[in-house]
Parts: C-alpha cells; structure tokens; sequence
C-alpha cells in the first residue's frame, strides 16, 4: 500500500486537492450564513459612540447573537470597515478575510521553514480541512486573526513585526504569550513595540466613547471575569470550576495572575531553543494549557504540525503529527461520543503538557549528541 501511494503520490494528492477543495467550499457557506461570533455588533456600538464595555456590565449580557465584545479596544477599533455595511455584508466580508489567513498562514510559515512543494500542499489541505479552521470560519471567530499576527516574531525579527504581533493581544487569552516570551527574552524593545498596537487603540477607543481612561482601561478584564468564561480542558478552568466558581471574579483576576506566573515558568524551558519553528511552536501551545479556549482556537496547534513535516523520520515528530492529528480530526467527535469531559478534558491537557516537555527534552538531548 505504501508502495502504490508512493508512485501514484500526484494522482493522491489531485484527489486530496478535490476533496479539499469540496469541504472548503462547505466550510465557507456555512459561514456566510452563520458567523455569530464575529464582534460586528460592538464594533458598531463603539463606532456610534458607545461604550460597549459599560453597556454590557451594566445591563449583564450583551445584544446581538454571541457577540460578547470580550475582546480588547483595538479590535473592535480595527473593525470600523466591516461596520459600514450591514450584518449579512460584514460577515460575509470576514468569512473572506478568514479565508485569507487560512490560505497565508501555511504558505507563509512552508516558505519561511523550506518545507518541500509537495509537503507544503499536504499541511495547506490538512489546515483547510482540520476542525479548527473549518469552525472559525463557520463562527467567524478571530482564532486566525491572533495565529497569524502571533506568528510574526518568528517569520522575521523586525520592528514592523514586532509591532504586528502587538494584534494579536486583542484576544486576551491568546495574545498575552508573546508579551510574556518578550520579557522573559529580555527583548523590552519589542515588548515596548507591540504594546503600541494595544495602547493606541485604548486611546481611540476611550476618546471617542469620552470615557474615563482609567476606567475603560480595566473595564474589558472586568468584563470578561464577569462573564466567568472557563471551559474545562486548560489549568485556569480546572481550577475555577473546582475552586473559584462560587467566588467574586476578583478572586478569578488573582488566578489569572498565577496562571501567568506559571507559564512564565514555562516559557523560560524554551527560551534558549535555536530552532525557531520548534520555539514558536512551543509558545503557541502555552495558551491552550493555560487559559479557557474552544475547539478553534486549536489552530494554534498548526506550528506543531509544520514542525513535524519539517523532519518527520525522527520519533519525536511523529508523535507530534499524531497529536496534532487528532486534535485536528478526532478530538470533539471523541469527546463528544464518550461525553465525560470532566476526566476526558484533564488528560488531554496532560498529554498537551508531556508534548510540551517531550519537545525539549529531545532537542536538549542533541544539543548534548552534537
């Protein structure tokens, strides 16, 4: 069987190509007639003067499908072109912006790491097709968006990078890793650089709310520790659920803080790694073991998966390629199938922690053979 595969390896991968190709297309029009969680509404408000932060606190909930607004200024300051059409337009206009990243992501990181033609058409069908990316364009979620410009750092050090990446903070639970990784490199130039994006579109936002700066500053962690988001398969929600779900979301602000300091811990293991896919990879895990996520924001699994094609003979990548694998194809219907998240979610997070540490223990250990 491997022998045919291999000589019929351009027949394989024009049929891979069709398939593809079909499920891509579903994929799109399942989201140009979905796409709840695309933050139009609240980048509307904002851009009518409205705060939408104090709107949603104070009456506890929000207006318009799952729209939530739990993000930070500058997105929904970004936002101000979808805000110029209707609903049915705007989100039609995501789902496309969300097709470019689909399509860029892969070809930009195969290019960057000289991952083989034929390789890079394989990963580019695998990201197109993987659960993932197939639901952040159904729910035109803003998981591509943060991959993408989380990325940046690693394609190539610059200034202009540096500050791009500053976008992808606009998802708290996401974006805070490349601030941490900055520090803890001791790189406080780039740090200062990619707060810009933040700083710029917290000004915007409160000056043209006429908000209280100070107030607005806070105001988007306040609402989001309101909302007690959590799911069940990261540290932060194993811990809130057992220990802080009955307590004030003051209380969820100090556990937010521990989860930083344990991933400082973390991110320090990787800090001297060379290769720089291997280290993007690594911090790109950080949020899914750390803070609450769904199944798209398993995107940030993709690094993993390049990494793996980048030398798939050895042990340690095959394992990442199975890992990554499942997530991508296996996951929510094995969860979905067994239903008892409350063991099932804990040991995936175990097992996404052992990868974690697998990976640096090999590459520790040819630095030793060198």
């Amino acid at each position: 069987m491997k022998n045919f595969l291999y000589r019929e390896k351009n027949k394989f991968l024009i049929f891979l190509i069709l398939i593809s190709a079909i499920s891509f297309l579903d994929t799109i029009g399942n989201g140009l007639i979905n796409g709840c969680d695309f933050q139009w509404q609240p980048a509307k408000l904002f851009w009518g003067g409205i705060n939408h932060y104090e709107k949603f606190l104070n009456q506890g909930n929000y207006d318009f499908l799952c729209q939530g607004g739990q993000y930070a200024h500058g997105l929904h300051v970004i936002l101000f072109p979808y805000t110029l059409f209707e609903w049915e337009i705007a989100r039609s206009m995501w789902v496309f912006t969300n097709v470019i990243f689909a399509i860029s992501i892969p070809l930009m990181l195969c290019r960057k790491f000289n991952i083989s033609k034929y390789k890079s058409i394989i990963i580019l069908l695998i990201f197109m097709t993987c659960y993932p990316t197939r639901m952040t364009i159904n729910y035109g979620q803003q998981s591509l968006f943060v991959l993408f410009f989380l990325i940046l750092p690693f394609i190539q050090k610059s200034n202009l990078f540096s500050f791009l990446s500053g976008l992808s903070i606009f998802k708290y639970s996401t974006g805070y890793v490349i601030f941490l990784y900055f520090l803890i490199k001791k790189e406080y130039k780039n740090f200062f650089i990619a707060t810009l994006p933040y700083i710029f579109g917290w000004i915007v936002y409160f000056t043209y709310t006429k908000s209280d700066p100070i107030v607005n500053f806070f105001e988007p962690l306040k609402w989001i520790l309101q909302t007690g988001y959590a799911r069940d398969g990261d540290i932060y929600s194993i811990l809130n659920h057992y220990f802080f779900s009955n307590l004030d979301y003051f209380y969820r602000f100090f556990l937010a803080l521990f989860m930083f300091s344990l991933n400082i811990f973390f991110i320090i293991k990787v800090k001297k790694i060379e290769n720089d896919l291997l280290l993007m990879s690594l911090i790109c895990l950080c949020p899914l073991i750390f803070f609450p996520h769904s199944n798209y924001d398993y995107v940030l699994l993709f690094p993993l998966l390049v990494y793996s094609f980048s030398n798939f003979n050895l042990l340690i990548n095959k394992i990442n390629f199975y890992f990554v694998i499942y997530y991508f194809y296996v996951n929510r219907l094995i969860k979905h199938l067994l239903d008892i998240d409350y063991i099932y979610q804990p040991l995936m997070l175990i097992l996404t922690i052992v990868i974690y540490f697998l990976n640096i223990i090999n590459y520790e250990k040819k630095l030793i053979n060198r």
